[in-house]
């Protein structure tokens, strides 16, 4: 019986090693999720780059042949071309993707 006693008595030690194991790993994987979180944004996704090189690809197509700008409009594609004054314009394009997120950005283009 003295046998068994010593094999099922804990020591404080153990148990306050444990919580405090516990505590830190806790520690970590909340680090670890604010990471993870930061780090996946929805402006950091590969559909947020490839729309925004979508649309500087229509910008850069629209410079090299400035007339096939009205061509290009449809329903996933809105442009607006505006004058601020007589060197500086305005070319502002939204793209709708199929998932039915807008993107927008504005190009000014000087002559």
């Amino acid at each position: 019986m003295a046998c068994l006693r010593k094999y099922y008595r804990l020591r404080a030690n153990s148990i306050l090693e444990s919580v405090i194991a516990l505590c830190i790993i806790a520690i970590c994987l909340y680090v670890a999720i604010l990471v993870y979180a930061a780090v996946f944004t929805p402006k950091t996704s590969a559909k947020f780059y490839s729309t925004r090189n979508k649309l500087s690809e229509i910008y850069f197509m629209a410079q090299v042949n400035p007339d096939s700008i009205e061509k290009m409009g449809n329903d996933h594609l809105l442009i607006h071309q505006e004058w601020i004054n007589s060197n500086l314009q305005q070319i502002n394009i939204e793209y709708k993707d199929s998932t039915g997120v807008t993107s927008k950005n504005n190009f000014y283009v000087q002559n």
